[in-house]
């Protein structure tokens, strides 16, 4: 039996600040109630992560969840990881930050485009051997890091830091917007998905 998650994925840290910041938002999130202080709740398919805190319902949308509900465990994750949405990791395109055009991946009968989407199942696997991973565009011909192209935000995304919230209704947008912050502003992506 699998569970619901989001993962707020910070696209910017590096290696060297990626456990500061974890920390950092951590004591936040214990600060405000969100988690409890130890990591005492069973995650799924890692060590145990953070409970939820008392104050869980401030930060997420329940409506149209049946009463009672309550959330898992959030997961931390402080290494260079895909994060992806698990049974719903199929993008259909990716847009080049550049040229600002689309790749297609699937045709509009929904079929695969031949050759469309090697250049990225390439990049993936250099930036998990710790490679720069560059793609080029079939638009424009320049290369641009794997990291910087957007929309396949709801299928992966590519970082060094994460937030796994495990059967969490939806976090609000105010919550994710002062998580930016916490984070220094940094860019940040909300990967859902089912596992």
């Amino acid at each position: 039996m699998g569970d619901y998650f989001q993962t707020v994925v910070d696209r910017d840290a590096t290696e060297a600040d990626a456990g500061p910041l974890a920390a950092r938002v951590v004591a936040w999130l214990v600060a405000e109630g969100v988690i409890g202080p130890d990591r005492t709740e069973p995650a799924l398919g890692s060590d145990p992560g953070y409970p939820p805190g008392p104050r869980i319902r401030e930060v997420v949308d329940s409506s149209g969840w049946g009463e009672p509900w309550q959330g898992g465990a959030l997961d931390v994750v402080v290494t260079r990881t895909v994060f992806d949405a698990g049974q719903y990791a199929d993008p259909s395109s990716a847009r080049c930050p550049r040229c600002e055009r689309d790749i297609e991946f699937k045709d509009k009968t929904w079929q695969d485009i031949p050759g469309a989407w090697e250049p990225f199942s390439e990049a993936i696997a250099d930036w998990e051997e710790g490679g720069e991973a560059f793609v080029r565009c079939a638009h424009c011909d320049a290369s641009s890091p794997l990291v910087d192209w957007d929309g396949m935000e709801h299928c992966f995304a590519f970082g060094g830091l994460g937030f796994t919230f495990w059967g969490w209704p939806d976090l609000t947008p105010a919550f994710l917007a002062e998580f930016d912050r916490r984070l220094d502003g940094h860019r940040t992506v909300l990967v859902s998905g089912k596992i």
